[in-house]
């Protein structure tokens, strides 16, 4: 349990890190919003499943793959993500709840987002996701924030994305 709260502690705290730097840059950025979809392609390791006492499901290191297509097309591109939850066993449709967490890189032709994402899968089988990143490459000095939510229980469903490229000082 001990190991579990630093984890999600130290995951806290890499997003808080990022905000920070994010916000700050932000108060003189130019934002630019852009909307998308994120579909699922295929998941390349299961990592290390496990099951507590309790009716729980936790994962560590799952790696899946996953491809992005937004209105801006510094976003869209292939997506690998490192996946990490701790579920609670629940009844079908739904099966599982709880929250997740994980790192994230998106790249394309012209460079590449690498950040960190946490999200959590409520009692209807919905998830919500929230990404915080830095651009690399051809995105160097930009910051990007994207909110993704699948209303489906099905995990393989599309999210729908809803983001903001932050260039500080006006690039």
């Amino acid at each position: 349990m001990k190991k579990i709260k630093t984890i999600t502690l130290a995951v806290l705290l890499a997003i808080v890190l990022l905000a920070s730097v994010t916000f700050a840059a932000s108060a003189q950025a130019i934002r630019t919003s852009f909307t998308g979809q994120e579909v699922w392609v295929e998941d390349l390791s299961f990592g290390k499943e496990f099951f507590p006492s309790g009716g729980r499901y936790h994962a560590r290191d799952m790696l899946s793959s996953f491809t992005i297509t937004t209105t801006d097309a510094r976003v869209t591109g292939e997506e690998l993500a490192t996946i990490n939850w701790n579920f609670t066993l629940v009844d079908p449709p739904v099966f599982v709840t709880g929250p997740m967490w994980g790192t994230f890189r998106t790249t394309n032709a012209g460079g590449y987002w690498e950040g960190t994402w946490t999200g959590v899968r409520d009692e209807n089988g919905y998830s919500y996701f929230h990404y915080l990143g830095k651009g690399f490459g051809g995105y160097e000095g930009l910051f990007i924030r994207m909110d993704n939510e699948r209303l489906d229980p099905d995990p393989t469903q599309p999210t729908t994305i809803r983001g903001v490229i932050f260039s500080p000082g006006g690039e």
